[in-house]
């Protein structure tokens, strides 16, 4: 096999399993995330930047502990990950 067909095959493969590890959030039809039994997020603004959602293009949404949490860009989930007890608790006083 060429060099060039193996680099092919190699960036193939990469491809398809990226596209297989997606997101694991399922869209509903209003356009959100399925919640799965979790709560729905009550807020309009990112729980770690506090920027409007959708100021950043599409927001970043998730489960966490059976919570539905919207972040305005991918940015913000690093931060979220590190202290995500700080963050949770903005929607506990909601």
């Amino acid at each position: 096999m060429s060099v060039n067909l193996k680099r092919l095959v190699a960036g193939l493969a990469f491809a398809g399993a990226l596209a297989l590890t997606g997101c694991q959030d399922k869209p509903t039809a209003s356009g959100g995330s399925a919640a799965a039994g979790g709560k729905a997020y009550p807020l309009d603004v990112c729980l770690v930047s506090g920027e409007k959602l959708g100021s950043m293009g599409e927001p970043v949404v998730f489960q966490h502990q059976g919570q539905e949490v919207k972040l305005c860009c991918k940015s913000c989930k690093p931060d979220f990950e590190k202290e995500p007890a700080k963050f949770m608790a903005k929607l506990a006083a909601k």
